[in-house]
Parts: C-alpha cells; structure tokens; sequence
C-alpha cells in the first residue's frame, strides 16, 4: 500500500509543482511593464531623490522667498531718487490789462487799450532730482528683524525637510524590500500546497482519502493563490510609493537592487539618543527662529504710535518762453534758471482707533504660541525617539523567534508530509504546519523591516548616519 502511494505521488506531485510555477509566471505577467525597471540600492536612491524631491524643491523656494524678503526690509533703510521732469503749455487771450492766477503763467500786467485784445502764449519745462530719505522710523528695525528671523526659519526649516527626505526615502525603499521579499514567501507556500494538493487527490484515486483532504487541500492551494496575487500587487504599489518620492516620471518603473537584511545595531541608549534628538535639531531651531520673528513684529506694531522724521531734497533746471501778440504787435521773453529745496517731515501719530493696540495684542499671542508649540515639538519628538527604540530593541529578538520558527516549520511540514502519505496522519497535520511555515517567514521578513525601519526613524530624530 505504501508503494502505491509513493507510486501516485511522484507522479502528479511532478504535475502539480509545474502547474504552480506556471501560476506564478502569470500572476507576474499581470504587472505592466513599460522599458525596462530601474535597479537602484537604498544609497542610489537617495543620491537621486535628495537631489530631485519637490519636497526640498519647495522648501529650497521657501528661503529664497524669504531672502527676498530680508532685501525688500532692506530698503527701508536707504534713501529713495527720483528723477522728476514737468511740461506745460497755455494760451491765455485777453482784453483786459490784468491776468490773476492762470496755472503756469501767474499774474500779469499788460498795457491793451480800450476795445483791444491780447494772445498770450507760454511754455515751461523743468527736469531735476528729488532724494527721500527716512531720517527716523521705528518701524524698519524690527521689519528688518522678523524678515533675519523668518529666513533663518526657512533655512532650518529646509535642514529639517533633508531629514525628512532622507527618511521618507529610506523608508519607501524598506517597505519596498519586505513586499519584495514576501513574493518568495508566498511562492514557496504556493508550491507546498501544490505538492499537498497533488498527494491528496493521488491518494484519493485509489481510494484511501476522503474527500474532505481534498477539499482542504484545494482551500489551502486557492488562498496561496490569492496571498501571491496579493503580495505581487503590494510590490507594484510599493514600487510606485518609492517613484513618487524619487520624483521620477509616471512610466519609469523602479526594481531594488538591496535585498531586505539587516543592519547593524542603533549604537546609543535611549538617555543618549533623547539628549542628541534635542539638541540641534533644525524643527525645534525653526520654531524658536519664528518665536523671534513673532517678537519682532511685536516691535513692529507698537512703532506705529512712535514718531517719524523724513527728509526730501530737490534740485532741478527750469526753462520758460512767454509769447504776447496784440494791437498789431508782438513780444517774447524767455530764460531758464535752477532751484533747490529741502523739507523735512515731522509725523506724530496721537490717535489710531486702536490698531496699534490690536496688532500689538495679537502679536503677543502669537508669541506665546510660539512658545507652546516649541513644547509640543519636543514632546512628540520625545514620543518619537521612545517608539522607534522600543520598536529597534524588540525587533531583535522577534528576528531570532522568527527565524528558529522557519527552521523548525521546515521540519515541520516536511514531516507532516511524510506521516500523511504513509497513512498516520491526517491531512490537518500538513495544513496546520504549512500555514506555520508561510506565518513564520511574513514574520521573519516582517521583523526585519521593522527592525531597518526603527533605525532610520531613530537616524531621522538624531541626525546621525
């Protein structure tokens, strides 16, 4: 009775294990494939992304808008010259001896006789310069201050937004790596349930298994089936995350280089790591930068009630021509000449409606919440720091559960299957061990994404390589 069952195992088991891999080549083949994939390794992929990310993109436009800023404040603080010119022309006709406040001609005695008439013509141009220069304002060094502060902020703020990056990339590529590597995983368990399917129904033609083996078996090979397609899909859509984050184009497809591994121990403790995680750390410097910016415009509100003194020079070259015809005569006269002027402007706000008192109220508050928002920082960073090194230091011993589980399934199932054609076990016995084996191997690989990832997350909050 053995051989007959060794007889029927060999060989459909041989026609089930083909038709599993030919399932796999087609669940591959459902991806898309446009040009061939883009092999890149974790430091190939950040050499790329750190360099095209619109996330630094954006933040780099940040401190250049905000250098902008800091020149505009600038000019507060140099003087303003204008260069000022005026042309006019007007005909005036009379037949009085009197002309009083006509624009650019003025006031004028004429000799016309009774019942005579006058034309007179005039034409003026002038050219010159005009300096305004603030000889106090209050207001333009505190403008000044909140515009260093805000760029300072969008400098740490781009310093942050590196390590985000960084981390944002590293950790695309490491879920990238553990869909990558639950494929295999899959396919294996794809392949023993083959193998178990072909035996159950082989023993079930000459009639020593019920039908119930069968059905189980089938029940396991279906839901292999669909893990497989499952995880394939996982692959392209982590695939995918990690292009968006690269920034590369919607048809470059991308394929990993790094295997999933692991990688050396976080080398400080949790007292060493919180310390360094607040110390230099470009959000919490952004923040303060901000807190000074708010303190400044402050400043900036309560210099509207103060006084401002300003300055204005001109200087400039005239010329005139004046042209009367009348009583069958005609004279002109022209001429040009320079002048030269100063004024200075004294300005002393007393009454505002309140805004000055407003702004200034709204500014202090801004301010304080600064201040609170500096303190939230540091405790989420503080959460953070303590989640990634719980996480580190417990992936290690689940990487070893793990992987002693492998082995002892591999035993395990080779074993169940042994039993269940010679006859002493159930087909339960093989389900249940497959099942282990396939949960052991997610867990494995599970394990040491998260191992890799809790030590980018704690490279992220420190700075450190």
């Amino acid at each position: 009775m053995s051989w007959v069952r060794s007889h029927w195992l060999g060989a459909l088991g041989l026609t089930f294990c083909l038709a599993s891999t030919c399932l796999v080549a087609k669940a591959q083949g459902v991806q898309p494939s446009v040009g061939a994939p883009l092999p890149l390794s974790l430091n190939e992929a950040l050499k790329r992304g750190l360099g095209n990310a619109l996330a630094l993109q954006s933040s780099r436009l940040d401190v250049e808008e905000n250098r902008a800023l800091l020149g505009l404040a600038k000019t507060r603080f140099l003087p303003k010259l204008d260069l000022v010119a005026l042309g006019t022309y007007a005909q005036v006709g009379t037949s009085i001896g009197f002309i009083s406040n006509v624009p650019t001609i003025g006031d004028i005695n004429l000799s016309v006789n009774t019942n005579g008439y006058a034309n007179l013509q005039n034409s003026f141009a002038n050219v010159g310069l005009a300096i305004n220069y603030p000889l106090l304002d209050f207001g333009r060094g505190p403008l000044k201050q909140a515009a260093q502060a805000s760029l300072a902020a969008s400098q740490s703020a781009l310093s942050e937004q590196q390590r985000r990056t960084r981390f944002d990339i590293e950790s695309a590529y490491l879920n990238a790596q553990l869909a990558d590597a639950l494929i295999p995983v899959w396919q294996q368990s794809l392949n023993l349930s083959s193998t178990l399917l072909a035996n159950a129904r082989s023993i079930r033609r000459v009639g020593l298994a019920a039908r119930i083996d069968t059905s189980q078996a089938e029940a396991l090979w279906q839901t292999d089936r669909a893990g497989l397609a499952d995880a394939l899909a996982q692959r392209q859509i982590a695939l995918s995350s990690l292009a968006r984050v690269l920034n590369e184009p919607a048809n470059q497809q991308l394929s990993l280089s790094d295997p999933l591994q692991r990688t050396k121990a976080w080398p400080l403790a949790l007292g060493a790591t919180l310390e360094r995680s607040l110390q230099q750390r470009p959000s919490l410097e952004a923040l303060d930068y901000q807190r000074q910016a708010q303190l400044a415009a402050v400043r900036l509100a309560r210099s509207s009630l103060l006084p401002s003194v300003g300055l204005l020079l001109g200087g400039g070259f005239n010329g005139d021509r004046l042209s009367v015809q009348g009583e069958g005569a005609s004279s002109s006269l022209s001429g040009t000449f320079y002048d030269v002027g100063a004024l200075v402007n004294v300005r002393q706000p007393l009454f505002d409606g309140g805004v000055s008192q407003q702004s200034t109220a709204l500014a202090q508050r801004r301010v304080e919440q600064s201040a609170v928002a500096i303190e939230v920082a540091k405790q989420a960073i503080t959460q953070s720091v303590q989640t990634w090194f719980a996480i580190h230091g417990a992936s290690g011993l689940q990487i070893e559960a793990a992987a002693a589980a492998v082995r002892a399934g591999n035993v395990a199932v080779a074993d169940a299957l042994l039993r269940f054609r010679a006859g002493i076990a159930p087909i339960t016995d093989c389900l249940i061990a497959q099942r282990n084996l396939q949960a052991a191997r997610s867990a494995e690989a599970a394990a040491l994404h998260r191992w890799n990832l809790a030590r980018a997350g704690l490279a992220y909050e420190t700075g450190l390589p």
